[in-house]
């Protein structure tokens, strides 16, 4: 289950995926680490983040709508596949809402 807040009081940036086999913790705006645990032990990612995350992919874009030598790496099948994976992650919050307010 994922929630998003983005007024909430406290300034929470985490986000845990959890599988049979470990979890991979991650922030979305912040500059912690990327940590992988599992049986065998944690592993960490660092990497510097682009001052502007999505730049990067709309240049992209522009340059495969506006030239020849462009070409995003990005599809509406990845896009739609990403907005699935979001769904999944707070359908359950939606349902809850949504059982709630009907009784």
């Amino acid at each position: 289950m994922g929630n998003w807040c983005f007024t909430a009081f406290e300034d929470v940036d985490v986000n845990e995926i959890v599988g049979s086999s470990g979890k991979i913790t991650f922030s979305t705006f912040g500059s912690k680490p990327i940590v992988l645990t599992t049986a065998s032990g944690t592993e960490q990612w660092s990497f510097e983040r682009p001052q502007h995350v999505h730049q990067p992919h709309v240049e992209t874009i522009v340059a495969d709508l506006t030239s020849d030598s462009g070409q995003c790496p990005s599809s509406g099948v990845t896009g739609a596949r990403t907005n699935w994976v979001m769904g999944e992650m707070v359908k359950n919050y939606y349902l809850t809402d949504f059982i709630a307010r009907k009784n």
